[in-house]
C-alpha cells in the first residue's frame, strides 16, 4: 500500500517536473538533470532539502525543483507549507529577477517584501556592492530562517557571492530555526504520543 502511494507520488512529481520545464531551473543542464533525478513525490522535499527538513516542508515536488531559487522564509510561510507563495516568488525571482538600485534602497535582503528571499535578491545585493557583513546584515534583518543546497551555493558563488556570505547564511536567525525545529518535534510526538524522543 505504501509502496504504491510512493510510486504513485514519485510519478506525479515526475509528471509535475516536466511541466516545469528545464528553463526554470537554476544550473547547468548536467545539474538540472540530477535535481530532477533526485526527486520523487513524497521524496522530493527531504530530496530539494537533504539536510534542511525546515525549508523542505514547503518546497517539495515541482516547487521544490523550480523553487531552487527560494533560500529563505519567514516562520509563518513555513508552519503554513505556503507553496502558493513559495511558487509566486519562484516565478518572480524568474521574471522579474532583483536589481542592484532596487537592492541599494531596500532595508533588508527581502527585497520585494514577499516573505521570502530568493538567490536573485542575494545576487543583486552582491552587485549593488553591499560589502559581506552589510549583506549578512540585511539578511539576518529578514528574520528568515536561509538553508543552501551545494547547487544554489554554487549559484551564488558562480555570481560572485563569497564563501563567507554563502557559509554564514545558515547560522543566520537560529532562535527561530530552532523554534521550528522544536514545533516539528511536538508535532512528531504529538501524531506518535507512544514514540521515545530517542532517536539514535
Amino acid at each position: 500500500m505504501l509502496k504504491n502511494k510512493i510510486v504513485t507520488c514519485s510519478l506525479l512529481a515526475s509528471f509535475l517536473l516536466s511541466a516545469v520545464g528545464c528553463k526554470n531551473l537554476p544550473g547547468t543542464k548536467e545539474e538540472q538533470g540530477a535535481v530532477i533525478g533526485g526527486l520523487g513525490g513524497a521524496a522530493a522535499g527531504a530530496a530539494v532539502g537533504g539536510k534542511h527538513p525546515i525549508l523542505g516542508a514547503i518546497l517539495g515536488g515541482a516547487i521544490g525543483a523550480g523553487g531552487g531559487y527560494v533560500i529563505g522564509a519567514n516562520s509563518d510561510k513555513i508552519l503554513g507549507k505556503d507553496t502558493q507563495g513559495a511558487t509566486q516568488a519562484q516565478q518572480t525571482a524568474q521574471q522579474n529577477p532583483a536589481t542592484a538600485s532596487a537592492a541599494r534602497s531596500a532595508t533588508t535582503a527581502d527585497i520585494n517584501h514577499d516573505g521570502f528571499v530568493t538567490l536573485d535578491e542575494v545576487v543583486a545585493m552582491k552587485q549593488a556592492g553591499l560589502s559581506d557583513s552589510e549583506m549578512l546584515s540585511r539578511m539576518r534583518a529578514t528574520g528568515q530562517i536561509f538553508e543552501l543546497s551545494s547547487d544554489q551555493e554554487k549559484y551564488l558563488r558562480d555570481r560572485g557571492v563569497s564563501q563567507n556570505v554563502i557559509s554564514q547564511m545558515e547560522s543566520l536567525n537560529q532562535d527561530k530555526k530552532q523554534q521550528l525545529l522544536n514545533n516539528q518535534r511536538g508535532d512528531v510526538i504529538g501524531k506518535n504520543p507512544s514514540s521515545t524522543s530517542s532517536t539514535r
